[in-house]
């Protein structure tokens, strides 16, 4: 119920966008990132290779609005695999996955500018951060997101295991640790969906929509949702059939654990393409073993007179 109370609302306290409005603001999202990462060699002081992330005209000519492949911004300086043309550079603070991954939401959501109230993008940094007391308590909470969904992935995991393995052994302790497990996973859950709503906000995936289909940060969220909706509602299943012995509901409760590790594992695995990349897995399997191996270069040694070395 907590968790419910809380998605509606964002860090300063007020209702968080609508889908149709976008899921990225930039002024919110995008322009703080460019601030703090590009700005100094890409502003008003010094525009390398005459390029500007404060103007509107030199930054969208980089970027094909709703056409992620196509946009240079993206392809050819913030994912290549060039360190010559990489950006930021690589000696630079880099961009977090989750920056990454707002700015290529913001691209996919048709890359909308909007002016700094002021025109300042330092100031329009500083108006994204909480500024009452209880807005920093908020976002300071759900730094800690990352760490807390180990509780559950780990508990609700070993419930499962647990069950499955107490048909093959009755006569075992292994139903009682699936319960255990599966009432701690529950509460972990719980935590973990409401700092997950925090954190979302201060790296960058600030919004609020149902498109699970199309987005991948609303996969993500909302079968954290699901995954707490569901190891809740097992839990007096279990108590059932753990502490009144109403075996004849264990059926049930098995069912229900098969489906939770399946949400978890799903969960888990969009929360990982988000900060590492889409088929991440995939990607580095072809990087590891299916990359064709380089052809070592042959070190040749020539004979010459006794005043030159040899190469």
């Amino acid at each position: 119920m907590a968790t419910m109370l809380l998605v509606g609302l964002g860090a300063n306290g007020l209702p968080i966008a609508s889908a149709q409005d976008g899921l990225i603001k930039f002024n919110r999202d995008i322009r703080p990132i460019l601030t703090s990462k590009c700005i100094e060699c890409h502003g008003p002081d010094d525009a390398k290779n005459d390029f500007r992330v404060d103007e509107k005209d030199v930054l969208l000519d980089y970027v094909e609005a709703g056409e992620l492949d196509d946009s240079s911004l993206w392809a050819d300086y913030l994912i290549t695999d060039d360190e010559d043309t990489r950006m930021p550079p690589v000696d630079e603070p880099q961009l977090t996955g989750a920056e990454l991954a707002a700015i290529k939401l913001w691209i996919e959501e048709g890359a909308k500018w909007e002016d700094a109230a002021d025109g300042s993008a330092a100031e329009a940094k500083e108006e994204a951060e909480p500024d009452s007391f209880v807005s920093k308590v908020w976002t300071f909470q759900g730094l800690f997101h990352p760490v807390s969904v180990h509780v559950p992935v780990a508990a609700l995991s070993l419930s499962c295991l647990f069950l499955i393995a107490s048909y093959k052994f009755p006569e075992t302790s292994f139903q009682a640790v699936a319960f255990h497990c599966l009432w701690i996973g529950a509460l972990g859950s719980i935590g973990a969906c409401v700092m997950g709503w925090a954190y979302a906000q201060h790296e960058g995936y600030g919004g609020f929509s149902f498109d699970v289909i199309g987005s991948l940060v609303d996969r993500h969220r909302w079968a954290g949702i699901a995954v707490a909706i569901v190891a809740v509602g097992l839990v007096p299943l279990a108590k059932k059939v753990h502490l009144q012995e109403q075996s004849h509901l264990r059926k049930y409760w098995l069912a229900g654990a098969i489906v939770l590790a399946g949400l978890v594992g799903g969960t888990g695995n969009w929360g990982g393409e988000l900060i590492y990349g889409t088929n991440h897995y995939f990607n580095e399997f072809k990087k590891l073993f299916l990359a064709e191996n380089p052809v070592a270069e042959e070190v040749v040694f020539v004979e010459t007179s006794s005043d030159d070395k040899q190469v």
